[in-house]
């Protein structure tokens, strides 16, 4: 009983760390994007 809780509280932090991973990467391609243009304008 006492190890089950932790372990779906883990699972949750994982998925939410892979979430915010993959928004970090598109908002890094954007911004790399953004910068990208200004640079060659």
């Amino acid at each position: 009983m006492g190890k089950e809780p932790r372990r779906s509280h883990d699972e949750k932090r994982f998925n939410l760390s892979k979430t915010q991973q993959v928004l970090y990467q598109q908002e890094f391609k954007r911004a790399d994007k953004a910068y990208n243009q200004n640079r060659n304008r």
